[in-house]
C-alpha cells in the first residue's frame, strides 16, 4: 500500500460505490479530522458533472457525524474508473502520479486541496483519493468561463515557485524523487512512444475537422487558410522526435516538474483562505511529466480556458515576460537562461494539449467518421448531424474544443510552427497505423 498515512488495517475500495460511511469514518479518524469516538452516520452523494476526468470515477460526498464536530463535511473521492478508455497499466500509472501529487510537501508543490487519504494497493487494483471539496469555498474555472488576463497573471507567482523548486529535475535528488513517483520526462520513450503510436489514428481526421468549411470547431477560420496547410497534425506526427529534440536536457534544455493538464476544469480560484494563500488551487496530477521551465505556462495559455485577449497579441508577450523575469530573479540552476531559449521551449511545449487532442481524441474522431457517433459525427459522419442531435456532455466537449482550436491556431501562427516543422526531418519509426479514411471523407 502506498500512502504517507497508510496502515494494513485500512482496506481500500476497488470501486467508487464501496466508499460508504464506514470507509469514510476510518479515513477521517486516521487523518485526525474526527475523533476516534466519532463516526460518519450517513452521507449524501452526487456526481461532479461534466467536469469529471477521463481516467477515474469521481463523486462528491457530504458527511453527517454522530457527534458534534468542527470537521469538514464535504469531500471529493476518486477511485478506479468505471469505463477504462486506456490500458489498465496506463491508468494505474496515471493514478499513482495523482496519489503522489498529494503526498509531496506542500511548500514545494502546486497549490492543491487538502487530502485526507491518498493511497493505493496495486495488488488489489485499489486506488483512492479523498480530499476536501474545493468547490465549497472556491470557484472552479470551468471551460465555460475563461480566465482573464489578470487571473492568469495571479497564477504566475505560484507557477514560478514550483518551477524553481524542481529546477534541474533531470539529475540528482529531484530526478530520483520524480523517478520514484513514476514521473518521466516528456521526451522519454515511455511517454513519447505512446503518442507516436496513437497520433496516426487521429491526425488525418482532426486535420479534416480543423480545415472543414463552416465547422464551428475552428471558429470560422479553417486551418488551410489560417495556417496555410491542411495537414498540420500529420506533419507534426511525422516529425515528433525531431520537434522535441530541442527540449531534451541533454541538448541544453531546462528541466522541471510539469503538471501535465493545466486547464480550467482542473483549477479553482479562492480568496481570503488562510489555508490556501496563493488564491488558487489545482487538481489532477495524473499526467505529470518533466519538461522545460515554461511547460505549465504554455499548456495553460493554449488550453482553450483563457480568453482570446490573453493569448493574442501583446498580452501573450506580457504574460511570457512576467513569468520569465520572475523565474530569472529566483533561479539558481539556470542563471544563463536566455529569453530566446525560453520562448523556443514555450512554443514547442505549446503543442502538448493539441497532441493530446490528436492522440487521445482519435477514438472520438473515428467514432464520428466510421460509426456516425459521438461529438465529431457532425464534421466526420457524413449524415447531416447537428449539435442539436448531441447529448449535453458531447455539446460541452465541442464547446471547449471550439475555444481550444482557435487558441491553438493563434499560438501556432504567432510562433511560426508551420515554418519550424518545415525545417525538420521526418521519422516514421515507432508510428502506429495511419487511419484509412472512409469513402465519404476522401
Amino acid at each position: 500500500m502506498s500512502d504517507a498515512l497508510a496502515d494494513a488495517s485500512l482496506v481500500l475500495p476497488r470501486r467508487l460505490d464501496e466508499v460508504d460511511p464506514a470507509f469514510m469514518t476510518r479515513v477521517l479518524q486516521r487523518s485526525g479530522a474526527i475523533s476516534a469516538t466519532n463516526s460518519v452516520v450517513s452521507q449524501i452523494e452526487q456526481g461532479v458533472g461534466m467536469t469529471a476526468g477521463y481516467f477515474s470515477s469521481i463523486k462528491k460526498v457530504r458527511c453527517a457525524y454522530a457527534e458534534p464536530t468542527d470537521a469538514p463535511t464535504d469531500f471529493v473521492v476518486k477511485a478506479w474508473p468505471s469505463l477504462e478508455i486506456a490500458p489498465r497499466d496506463s491508468i494505474a500509472a496515471m493514478f499513482l502520479k495523482d496519489i503522489h501529487g498529494y503526498q509531496v510537501p506542500a511548500e514545494r508543490f502546486y497549490p492543491r486541496p487538502k487530502a485526507y487519504l491518498a493511497a493505493c494497493d496495486p495488488s488489489q487494483d485499489a486506488y483512492v483519493l479523498v480530499m476536501e471539496d474545493a468547490g465549497v469555498f472556491a470557484t472552479q474555472k470551468i471551460h465555460e468561463h475563461e480566465l482573464t488576463f489578470d487571473e492568469v497573471m495571479r497564477m504566475i507567482p505560484a507557477l514560478v515557485d514550483v518551477a524553481v523548486a524542481w529546477e534541474g529535475a533531470d539529475e540528482g535528488e529531484r530526478a530520483a524523487e520524480l523517478a520514484a513517483m513514476g514521473v518521466p520526462h516528456w521526451t522519454s520513450p515511455e511517454n513519447l512512444d505512446g503518442f507516436k503510436v496513437g497520433m496516426p489514428g487521429g491526425a488525418r481526421l482532426f486535420d479534416l475537422v480543423c480545415s472543414k468549411p463552416g465547422s464551428p470547431i475552428h471558429g470560422g477560420a479553417p486551418w488551410n487558410e489560417r495556417l496555410g496547410v491542411p495537414d498540420l497534425a500529420a506533419r507534426l506526427t511525422n516529425r515528433l522526435e525531431a520537434f522535441f529534440d530541442a527540449v531534451r536536457p541533454e541538448n541544453g534544455a531546462t528541466c522541471t516538474i510539469v503538471h501535465g493538464d493545466m486547464r480550467g476544469d482542473n483549477f479553482f480560484f479562492c480568496e481570503g483562505q488562510s489555508d490556501h494563500p496563493h488564491g488558487w488551487l489545482c487538481i489532477d496530477f495524473q499526467q505529470m511529466v518533466r519538461g522545460p521551465v515554461p511547460s505549465d505556462l504554455a499548456y495553460l495559455m493554449t488550453s482553450g480556458t483563457v480568453l482570446p485577449e490573453v493569448y493574442a497579441g501583446e498580452n501573450q508577450n506580457r504574460v511570457l515576460r512576467a513569468f520569465y523575469d520572475r523565474f530569472m530573479a529566483r533561479t539558481r540552476r539556470y542563471p544563463d537562461y536566455s529569453y530566446d531559449r525560453f520562448v523556443d521551449e514555450y512554443r514547442r511545449m505549446a503543442t502538448i494539449q493539441y497532441i493530446y487532442y490528436v492522440a487521445f481524441g482519435a477514438a472520438i474522431f473515428q467514432a464520428g467518421a466510421f460509426d456516425n457517433d459521438l461529438g465529431m459525427r457532425i464534421e466526420l459522419g457524413g449524415k447531416g448531424a447537428t449539435e442539436a442531435d448531441l447529448p449535453p456532455e458531447q455539446r460541452r466537449q465541442r464547446m471547449w474544443w471550439s475555444k481550444a482550436v482557435p487558441n491553438f491556431a493563434e499560438t501556432f501562427s504567432a510562433f511560426g510552427l508551420v515554418e519550424l516543422l518545415a525545417t525538420l526531418p521526418e521519422n516514421h519509426d515507432g508510428l502506429g497505423p495511419w487511419v484509412k479514411l472512409p469513402d465519404h471523407l476522401r
